[in-house]
């Protein structure tokens, strides 16, 4: 009996774990397949190889954030109709799972939002939400590893990924 407990506790604690970690993945699959949308996926082992390439000392605070990554995800869109209401479930979903709203920026019709998941001390997640550039685009990046603000700043001035210029912000 005491084992069947045990055993029951235990799955419970899994699968409860594993719905929380992947809304974000869910949220991506829904869409990633549509022609009407563009997504990037930088896995765990991309950035281990990338850790592995020898640095000059001009890379190597990048680097050592890099080693903290676990995996990246943007999913964009300036052709689905109903790019508002996207933005409205995407906030719903990310609010849901336990993310802290750490920033709005709002710029005439454009509003974007920084979101965190602090695990231990630091982030586990981070999320940049745009509703609707100045293009009338939809842009949602989520950023896993075991980070600190001031990591996430770095890249956004070191990496030449489309969005990462709004990250600069948020030293602002």
């Amino acid at each position: 009996m005491k084992r069947l407990i045990i055993l029951i506790i235990g799955i419970l604690l899994y699968t409860s774990g594993f719905s929380q970690e992947d809304v974000i993945t869910k949220y991506f699959s829904e869409y990633e397949r549509r022609d009407d949308f563009t997504t990037i996926i930088i896995t765990s082992k991309m950035f281990q190889l990338i850790a592995q390439i020898p640095e000059s000392e001009d890379d190597e605070d990048v680097m050592n954030i890099i080693r903290k990554l676990n995996g990246l995800k943007i999913l964009t869109s300036s052709e689905y109709p109903e790019r508002k209401e996207l933005s409205k479930k995407a906030v719903k979903i990310i609010t849901e799972k336990g993310f802290e709203e750490l920033m709005i920026i709002k710029e005439g019709e454009e509003e974007i939002k920084f979101m965190i998941l602090e695990e231990e001390g630091h982030i586990s997640e981070f999320v940049m939400l745009i509703a609707e550039d100045e293009d009338g685009d939809f842009f949602l990046m989520s950023m896993t590893g075991n980070l600190q603000l001031e990591d996430i700043s770095k890249l956004s001035k070191t990496l030449d990924i489309d969005g990462f210029e709004h990250l600069d912000k948020i030293e602002k």
